[in-house]
């Protein structure tokens, strides 16, 4: 079985548990990452883990 690279901005406020709005506030944001393909978004995974741990590491 393929595991999926990247997250749409649907799927991945799905799996945070936050909105979606949020999710795209959060992909202006300097360090979140996402990466830009013509006018979709899309967020790897690994990133997108790498990121949350570095937040829980902040608080």
């Amino acid at each position: 079985m393929i595991q999926k690279l990247t997250l749409t901005p649907k799927e991945a406020a799905e799996a945070m548990g936050i909105s979606l709005p949020l999710v795209y506030s959060l992909c202006k944001q300097s360090g979140f990452p996402c990466i830009h393909i013509g006018r979709k978004i899309v967020i790897p995974t690994s990133g997108l883990n790498a990121w949350l741990n570095q937040q829980a590491a902040e608080k």
